[in-house]
């Protein structure tokens, strides 16, 4: 008996397979192919895919089918092309910055683009020359289209729910970078046509470029394959390749994409702004490309610049994460594989512009002021001093400071600091510190001690000690104790003066020192100088002879 139902067992298991094997023809070129589910049969599926005017009848005699109500899961359906349902599909924008522009049809006016806006066949939309937007399709494969840009939506269709989408756009000129879902099923198309060229792609991620002036198109691969036909010529270029088509002409060989350049990306948060980015030059690049995004998705553009060096100034961007990404441009303007970095801004809100004591300054005051610029955004200040630049042990600090400045709690020694500043917004955030900003609190030169003059013939000279190197002195000679209008003014390098001998009379004499920075000490003790009159001797000698004369 148990050898009985193993052999009837057995047998069940051949016919099974016997009858899959004849249920089941060959697939014709061109033939979308499903692969059966438990519970399915040829009614449900015929009006689940096929168009209405398809009976299932003529599905099932075209794959042999003996019994339509019960079909062995895992065996394949083909079905033939033309017999599926086809309806229009619609084009998603999933992100736009900047502005750009869609008409509905070619006799449509023109609307902002808009994200979550849904676009059928026929649309067009162009972009400004700072502007950008991501297009994702009906399969999940999506275009970004870059700034100065003008793209057509030729098709849209979707082959019922195959998952099998045919997707034809055209590129009047401008940039598209493409990332497409490998395609499913012998219907499945994706292509971007230029003025020069027609790109196919089954799944890969690329870019197209058509130049308008140039009369130029370009095709990089960055991943896959992708068939580049123009003037009745085809051209596979594959991974890490890219061909250059001149309007009217045959592609040509193509040619291997500029590697990607080393970035010298952040690797802490990004805390002032403008942000100075670089990267190693790259042999053979004559120009390289910057984006910048919100997101490593490369969604839409915040920047996106062409550069002659490897080098540019990061923008203002808001807090949080980002990504930029830069590739090399080659003499054909073929664009290279991608270096990407992502990073994080934490900037925001900005510290302000500090007034003094600027970096590297001396100040002479023991209790410092401290000044900066007020912000529109802020609603108060943090402010600390200390003694080492990293502000791990602070000697001072204020949390709150309302207005653009403070000064010291207390009189500080001579000696070297640092002080630093930061804005808190009116939700209380607080934005990132000034760098540390060095300053010396030193003493003020001393007063020099002027010596008494000399007199040498018709000159007279004054002396007074010796400063440090490099201090200078200002020196004031005049009749009036007020010095309102100095018959000598000057700034000498030496602690010395030689004046012709001025009139008699009492004159005023004061010095100060002026330090290596500018800064001006305070004058010396008035010097008064009496200078005796000699004609007035003589005269007064004379006369008395005169009228010793007279009365003799």
């Amino acid at each position: 008996m148990q050898f009985t139902q193993g052999k009837r067992l057995t047998c069940g298991a051949i016919a099974a397979v016997l009858a899959m094997a004849t249920l089941s023809s060959p697939a014709q070129a061109g033939d979308w192919i499903y692969r059966v589910r438990p519970n399915d049969n040829i009614w449900d599926l015929t009006s689940r895919y096929l168009k209405p005017s398809i009976a299932w009848q003529k599905l099932q005699e075209y794959n042999k089918v003996s019994d339509p109500m019960h079909l062995p899961p895992g065996m394949s359906l083909s079905v033939p092309i033309a017999w599926l349902r086809v309806q229009p599909a619609q084009a998603k924008v999933v992100a736009v910055i900047g502005s750009a522009h869609a008409k509905p049809d070619t006799q449509a006016q023109a609307v902002e683009v808009t994200a979550g806006m849904s676009l059928g066949y026929g649309a067009e939309l162009s972009t400004d020359d700072n502007a950008s937007l991501t297009l994702e399709f009906a399969d999940g494969s999506r275009v970004l289209l870059q700034g100065d840009s003008k793209l057509e939506l030729d098709r849209l269709s979707a082959y019922g729910s195959t998952g099998m989408v045919d997707t034809r756009l055209r590129l009047q000129h401008g940039r598209a970078s493409s990332d497409v879902i490998p395609l499913n099923g012998s219907a499945a198309h994706f292509s971007i046509e230029t003025p020069g060229t027609i790109s196919s792609v089954r799944g890969t991620h690329f870019r197209v470029a058509a130049d308008a002036s140039a009369q130029s198109s370009q095709t990089e691969v960055m991943q896959g394959h992708v068939d580049v036909a123009g003037d009745n010529r085809h051209v596979m270029v594959n991974t890490g390749s890219g061909v250059a088509v001149t309007d009217g002409n045959r592609p040509g060989k193509t040619q291997p994409l500029l590697a990607a350049p080393v970035l010298h990306c952040p690797q802490q948060p990004v805390s002032q702004t403008p942000y100075q980015l670089s990267w190693q030059a790259l042999d053979g690049a004559a120009h390289y490309r910057l984006q910048v995004a919100p997101s490593a998705r490369f969604e839409a553009l915040l920047v996106d610049r062409v550069l002659d060096a490897p080098q540019a100034s990061l923008p203002d961007l808001p807090d949080g994460e980002h990504a930029f990404r830069v590739r090399g441009i080659d003499g054909q303007r073929l664009e290279g594989q991608d270096a990407t970095c992502v990073f994080t801004v934490a900037a925001h809100p900005q510290p302000p512009l500090v007034m003094e004591p600027q970096p590297n300054s001396k100040v002479r005051e023991q209790r410092p002021h401290f000044r900066w610029t007020e912000s529109e955004e802020a609603a108060s200040y943090a402010w600390q001093l200390a003694g080492t630049s990293d502000f791990n042990q602070p000697l001072a600090q204020q949390q709150t400071v309302k207005g653009g400045e403070t000064r010291a709690p207390q009189e500080l020694p001579f000696g070297h600091y640092y002080w630093r500043v930061a804005t808190r917004d009116g939700q209380g955030k607080l934005g990132p510190y000034t760098d540390a900003l060095p300053f010396d609190l030193v003493p003020n030169p001393p007063a020099p001690t002027v010596d008494a003059p000399k007199r040498s013939g018709h000159q007279l000279g004054f002396a007074w000690q010796n400063g440090l190197p490099g201090q200078r002195y200002h020196v004031q000679l005049s009749r009036d104790k007020d010095f309102a209008h100095p018959l000598v003014d000057q700034t000498l390098d030496q602690p010395a003066l030689q004046v012709a001998k001025p009139g008699s009379g009492v004159w005023y004499l004061r010095v100060q020192t002026i330090d290596t920075d500018g800064y001006a000490g305070p004058w010396s003790p008035v010097q008064k100088i009496k200078l005796p009159c000699i004609a007035c001797r003589f005269a007064l000698g004379g006369g008395g002879v005169v009228l010793l004369w007279l009365v003799l």
